[in-house]
């Protein structure tokens, strides 16, 4: 009777662990591509009147006084912050404001740069420090109020959104029955015949 259980118990541990090994099997895990939260908790401003061709005024960026916000540009607006000095009193403004750091070139990447505000001359009177998402199809912008009044974010439609989108990740791996790993060894010399 020990024999054929001891039998058994070995039969059990080769159909556990040999014969499971010679069957594996894959376990695929998929990493989805996540964009950050404000890639869909954002302000549009499709205000035509920020666009570089727009001309005049004395408008102030008052909707930022409550703090920074983050920001997308549509529409009559254009698509993004103007990325080259802008001549005052463009915008719908006197003091215009245009960004000089670099755009996030990869999908779900946040930058930090500085918008410069141009006043007469200078095309950086003032600055202010913002970040930047890129949301794959659009930017999205952390913007807070210009440091003076009759300042204001310019915008315009670049011809290309330059972009590059990271694709899922697929990891693969062969895995074992648990038990093949995780078992206690029992060596008593009672179990012994």
């Amino acid at each position: 009777m020990i024999r054929q259980n001891r039998l058994a118990f070995l039969l059990c541990q080769l159909l556990l662990c040999i014969d499971f090994t010679a069957a594996q099997f894959t376990q695929t895990t998929v990493i989805p591509s996540i964009l950050p939260s404000q890639c869909y908790d954002y302000t549009t401003i499709t205000d035509g009147s920020r666009n570089v061709n727009a001309v005049g005024s004395t408008n102030c960026d008052t909707i930022f006084l409550s703090g920074s916000r983050w920001v997308r540009f549509m529409g009559d607006s254009g698509t993004q912050l103007s990325t080259t000095p802008t001549d005052p009193n463009q915008c719908g403004t006197q003091v215009t404001g245009w960004y000089s750091g670099l755009m996030p070139a990869v999908t779900q990447t946040v930058t930090n740069g500085q918008v410069c505000f141009s006043w007469h001359s200078n095309s950086c009177t003032w600055s202010n420090t913002i970040s930047v998402t890129n949301c794959g199809s659009f930017y999205v912008y952390e913007l807070s109020m210009p440091p003076v009044c009759a300042a204001r974010y310019c915008t315009n439609t670049p011809s290309i959104l330059q972009t590059t989108t990271t694709t899922p990740t697929t990891t693969t791996s062969e895995i074992y029955s648990s038990q093949c790993y995780s078992y206690t060894t029992v060596d008593e010399p009672s179990r012994h015949e």
